[in-house]
């Protein structure tokens, strides 16, 4: 898998594993950060990341590998 930007080992390790989950396992993960007291995070931030998941999840939306990514950013701004 490849990744956008520089991570930990901890971090890439934790995201490969969550491509690795189904459908459900994401909703419950989600749930599982989400409900964290940070005060930083609101409520409406919240069910941004759950809506965008759902998306992911069901088919919405293409999602593209970063350095693809950052190749068209190059080409369009060229």
């Amino acid at each position: 898998m490849n990744f956008p930007m520089a991570l930990s080992e901890k971090v890439r390790r934790l995201a490969e594993q969550y491509a690795e989950l189904s459908e459900e396992e994401h909703h419950e993960f989600l749930d599982l950060i989400g409900s964290s007291e940070d005060p930083n995070v609101s409520a409406e931030w919240k069910e941004e990341i759950h809506s965008r998941a759902r998306d992911i999840d069901e088919g919405r939306v293409e999602l593209i590998d970063g350095e693809e990514f950052l190749a068209r950013l190059r080409e369009r701004f060229a």
